[in-house]
């Protein structure tokens, strides 16, 4: 039976407003009522890898997050009872940094007897390799010939953009004879203030063997400015062939 001309127009009626209808609710949903994935929405969503981290978040998921490698750890004596200990770290995350990152440091004497305990916290900048030191370590009469480093617990890795970080680089270096004192160029390339900088300073023999550690801790390096550092060891040191300077920037 054909439908009449007016239930015809009654039912085009319906249907234009069903569209109409269903095009407003999907556009409510969508404005007011679904949110956009974030990395802080507590779900795995959008392109991430895990919980708010992976993809376009900053933070590393911990299943792909490489732990750093201890490249080497020493002690190095400067006065009396007082010594130096230092760590070459290797940041196996290329392009990302941990804050907050608990270590050890663990001296021992010629029967492998603890003698000392030194633990701090560090910042693990997003640079290849990662100088710790530790000054004026009192070991009393004991002598140090063996140093261990760890970290105490697991680090917290995001991706840090290297425009987040300061132009910072080292010229004019000079090392003096005996390697008692070196001497430096600090310079801050960027338009902003580099705040909290440590810069460290490592002594190498011709083996290779890091010979002696001093570090400074920077407030501020004020922007398009350079700056004198001098580095001092007062033990002087035969057949160092070269001395490494590393920046570590905050971040």
């Amino acid at each position: 039976m054909a439908l009449g001309w007016g239930t015809r127009r009654q039912l085009l009626y319906y249907l234009v407003g069903t569209v109409v209808l269903a095009v407003l609710l999907v556009f409510v949903y969508y404005a007011f009522i679904k949110v956009a994935p974030t990395c802080f929405d507590g779900k795995e969503n959008a392109t991430e890898h895990g919980i708010d981290c992976g993809g376009t978040c900053s933070l590393i998921c911990t299943n792909e997050a490489n732990d750093p490698t201890v490249l080497w750890s020493r002690t190095f004596q400067t006065s009396g009872n007082f010594y130096t200990a230092a760590a070459y770290i290797k940041n196996n995350n290329p392009g990302a940094g941990a804050k907050h990152v608990p270590y050890i440091f663990q001296l021992y004497d010629e029967k492998n007897l603890l003698v000392k305990a030194v633990e701090g916290v560090i910042d693990l900048p997003p640079i290849p390799v990662i100088p710790i030191v530790e000054h004026n370590i009192n070991v009393g009469n004991r002598q140090i010939v063996r140093t261990q480093f760890s970290f105490s617990s697991g680090a917290t890795w995001n991706t840090i953009s290297a425009s987040a970080l300061p132009a910072l680089r080292i010229g004019e270096q000079k090392l003096q004879p005996g390697a008692t004192r070196l001497d430096a160029t600090l310079r801050n390339d960027s338009l902003d203030d580099a705040r909290n900088v440590t810069v460290t300073a490592v002594l190498f023999d011709q083996e290779g063997v890091a010979r002696g550690a001093v570090k400074q801790e920077l407030e501020r390096v004020p922007k398009k400015s350079s700056q004198p550092l001098v580095f001092t060891w007062p033990i002087p040191q035969s057949n160092i062939v070269r001395a490494e300077i590393t920046i570590s920037p905050s971040f």
